[in-house]
């Protein structure tokens, strides 16, 4: 039991802390702006971090670009699985799709494998939030309402990023002492402006369908259960990098899949705003238990 405790106190406690100072201002009625802080975390936040991270590090190339491939097939499983669950039980595709294949990979993904592994955990972790972005603007819209944001994935900064870190990394350039430790405070940002709107968000959503809302939390646990198994065993992965990869699976359902619901599917919100309220509820509870014993 002290392992657990340990992982609750260390990891999951602290994530909790700082999400509940955005709880605390909605529930006081705080005005805070979730589209420039998502837009300033998006723009420069996550560029920062990730070049932050890459550069004046002992990055290993190969490791990097497995977990890119790893993140991949995740969201592919995912989105595989997902399909043919709606499929088999005859649920609504365009409605359960995005909010059971996408996982919180940033918010608390990122978070978590932060608190748990240090350098490592962001550097590798942050790979699952790249490829989540181009999932959540090209498959997540593409199911729910039929169209998709090619333009937003081209436009994002996180990914010319890492294209613009490996390079420097290749080409050994030395980046002046004022630029990197820039990048390091930039870099700093994003966790807790993650953490601070995932508790702003969660105390704008209305709990509705309780009993949808813990059959498919359930669900979402399961399939990603299944995915990590297979990943771990397909890939081999070992250490940091299986701890990474298994966390990122068991992660809640992503919050940012009510925004595609709300627009192209308004009348199914309600029943979404349950599963991704007690899928992150739920999430307390699950990630010490697979941090202590699976990870």
């Amino acid at each position: 039991m002290q392992p657990l405790f340990q992982n609750i106190i260390e990891v999951i406690f602290p994530i909790l802390l700082v999400a509940s100072v955005g709880y605390l201002f909605a529930i006081f009625k705080q005005q805070l702006d979730i589209k420039i802080i998502s837009k300033l975390m998006s723009h420069v936040g996550y560029p920062a971090l990730i070049l932050a991270h890459m550069l004046g590090q002992d990055v290993d190339i190969n490791k990097l670009l497995e977990m890119i491939f790893a993140a991949l097939l995740m969201f592919i499983l995912f989105a595989i699985l997902v399909y043919f669950f709606l499929l088999i039980t005859k649920q609504s595709i365009p409605t359960y799709f995005s909010c059971l294949s996408m996982n919180n990979v940033g918010n608390i993904g990122l978070a978590v494998c932060a608190l748990a592994f240090g350098h490592e955990g962001i550097l590798y972790g942050v790979t699952f939030v790249i490829i989540g972005m181009i999932f959540m603007f090209i498959v997540t819209p593409a199911v729910t309402s039929g169209t998709w944001h090619m333009k937003e994935v081209l436009l994002s900064p996180a990914i010319y990023s890492v294209i613009l870190a490996l390079c420097i990394i290749y080409f050994q350039i030395q980046l002046p002492k004022p630029i990197t430790a820039s990048l390091q405070i930039l870099g700093g940002m994003p966790i807790p402006l993650m953490l601070i709107t995932l508790g702003y968000s969660l105390a704008q959503i209305k709990l509705n369908n309780i009993k949808i809302g813990i059959i498919f939390s359930i669900i979402h646990l399961l399939i990603g259960a299944i995915v990590a198994f297979l990943l771990t065993h397909l890939l081999n992965l070992t250490g940091n990098l299986r701890g990474i990869l298994i966390l990122q699976c068991m992660m809640p359902t992503a919050i940012n899949t009510y925004l595609w619901i709300s627009i192209f599917r308004p009348q199914d919100s309600a029943q979404i705003s349950g599963i991704i309220f007690i899928s992150t509820l739920l999430s307390i509870v699950i990630l010490p238990l697979v941090l202590t014993y699976w990870v």
